[in-house]
């Protein structure tokens, strides 16, 4: 793993001798061991880090470029080159505009991963007709997944505009995807979620919208306004349940007006279960 070289040089010593290969995260803290969190478990460094081998880890991660300023830090975290995303976490101060990061005590770098084919199953339920939804918990395997999905349906003739704020699906460099994303994908790099849908819409003629993390009220709008154009959205959403997806009244409203048509709920880096909304709004009335 090429990020590993940027580790201090023990710990980088100790990581090269075992298999990295299955990494979801890797968690570096000042004065505690390194955690390493698999599918298959955990690995435990006996190297530990001191503070500011901590600190100089995340600047040789990002290219010497963090800076610990509101508008650099306020998100808690930065995304790396080829699609990983490394958080931030130690002393925050509130400043006049916004909170700023003075110290970093530990770092949670999420290792992204392109795994061809994983994604069959969700392009199968766009395919299908309607906006679909990749759900499952943090580290199931949801933007992985998603990112296969865009490549299968873009490389199988479906022009698809992704919206990709955090640069994790398509991890451009300068406008340019790194990750394969697809053949006919366009990429609005870095933009809000739901400024880049209503771009993606008007302005690159797309058969499919995309986007990672559906969220807030604005981002649902986004999709309905995207439905009421003829053009579905395939997105992902954090929940460990049906109850859990629809106590967010946005979504639970485009599942209900049929703008959302399944859910995809995946466990253990695998879709689990395929259900119609209707069936999702009767599972989380009963609170399952």
């Amino acid at each position: 793993m090429e990020m590993i070289k940027c580790f201090p040089l023990g710990l980088k010593q100790e990581l090269e001798a075992i298999p990295l290969e299955q990494a979801c995260n890797i968690r570096l803290f000042a004065g505690r061991p390194c955690v390493i969190e698999g599918i298959d478990g955990e690995y435990i460094s006996d190297y530990i880090p001191d503070a500011a081998e901590v600190y100089e880890t995340a600047q040789r991660l990002c290219g010497r470029m963090l800076r610990l300023s509101p508008g650099a830090t306020s998100e808690g975290f930065i995304t790396l080159q080829n699609g990983h995303r490394m958080g931030l976490c130690g002393q925050v101060l509130r400043e006049e505009d916004g909170l700023a990061l003075r110290g970093i005590g530990s770092l949670c770098i999420r290792v992204a991963h392109e795994v061809m084919g994983c994604g069959k199953t969700l392009a199968a339920c766009v395919r299908k007709g309607g906006g679909v939804l990749a759900v499952g918990r943090p580290g199931s395997g949801k933007t992985t997944m998603l990112r296969d999905a865009v490549r299968l349906l873009s490389d199988g003739g479906l022009a698809v505009g992704l919206a990709d704020e955090r640069g994790e699906v398509a991890a451009c460099l300068d406008g340019v995807p790194q990750l394969d994303v697809g053949m006919r994908t366009h990429v609005a790099d870095g933009c809000p979620k739901a400024a880049g849908l209503r771009w993606l819409l008007r302005a690159l003629s797309p058969d499919l919208l995309a986007m990672d993390e559906l969220y807030g009220p604005e981002e649902c709008l986004a999709v309905r306004e995207a439905a009421a154009c003829g053009v579905p959205v395939l997105a992902t959403a954090h929940a460990g349940s049906a109850a859990e997806l629809c106590a967010r009244q946005g979504i639970r409203y485009l599942l209900t007006e049929g703008t959302v048509s399944r859910v995809v709920f995946l466990h253990d880096r695998r879709p689990m279960i395929v259900a119609e909304g209707r069936d999702v709004l009767e599972a989380a009335c009963q609170g399952r």
